[in-house]
């Protein structure tokens, strides 16, 4: 018995190994009609030309969207389009929603080579070709700021999956709103401490390309006593004295 559970276990990892990369769709290198992409591996959207469209299957509209949507992306696969399209899984990883700012499902985003750009939203699949073709080029790609890698929605992103992991540890109560505020405490004591240090490596480097100051010393005067202070009165009294003398006999004279 002990063997054949062997063999059942070696089996498994087998197939764990080989038929494990086909859970991120695309990393066979066949080809579908519809690509179904989530958390873990939305990043192959950055090369190449894709559609991408955001449903909810409860969503109000999102039932005739998928049908529609599934025969466009059987049209552009019978046409051999560049273009791939594929389906984002927002009911199972709810960090989609704060990546790609998705405010109203159904939605469609076009990406060309990491550039993004919000589409409005089409039931027909002529429609949706064309929108693929060329309607896409006559729309603003999407600001830094939106960007789905972007700095400003990966730490938003990181943020939620912190609150999500305390959440899920089951350490404080099963509270969302806790872990929400343990997380937001914890970031924003993280936060401080990197401003701290950065403002420390700051002033480091300022002290250390500063110039330094050349310090001139003033002479030092030498301090008189009382005695040579008094002497020297009296020395100027005598001059005085013989200059108001000289004048006088000057004046005399004429």
């Amino acid at each position: 018995m002990n063997k054949y559970n062997i063999y059942a276990l070696l089996l498994t990892a087998f197939l764990g190994c080989t038929l494990g990369k086909e859970l991120c769709p695309g990393s066979s290198g066949e080809r579908r009609a519809v690509v179904h992409l989530d958390e873990g591996c939305w990043e192959q959207v950055l090369k190449g030309e894709w559609m991408v469209g955001f449903c909810l299957p409860l969503a109000k509209n999102c039932s005739q969207f998928e049908s529609v949507w599934t025969d466009f992306a059987t049209a552009m696969q019978r046409n051999e389009s560049r273009v791939e399209v594929a389906t984002m899984l927002i009911e199972y990883t709810g960090t989609i929603v704060a990546r790609f700012s998705v405010n109203r499902v159904p939605s469609i985003l076009h990406v060309r080579n990491g550039s993004f750009r919000e589409l409005p939203v089409a039931y027909t699949v002529d429609e949706l070709m064309e929108l693929a073709l060329w309607k896409w080029n006559k729309i603003q790609p999407m600001t830094f700021w939106r960007h789905p890698n972007g700095c400003i929605i990966e730490a938003k992103v990181r943020y939620l999956q912190a609150i999500e992991m305390v959440f899920n540890t089951k350490l404080f109560g099963g509270d969302y709103n806790r872990a929400s505020l343990i997380v937001g405490v914890c970031s924003f004591l993280l936060f401080s401490a990197a401003v701290t240090a950065a403002c420390a490596v700051y002033s480091a480097i300022k002290d250390l390309l500063k110039p330094k100051k050349i310090q001139v010393e003033a002479p030092k005067m030498q301090p008189q006593s009382s005695t040579a202070v008094l002497e020297t009165l009296k020395s100027s009294e005598q001059n005085f004295d013989s200059a108001t003398s000289s004048c006088l006999k000057l004046t005399k004279i004429d």
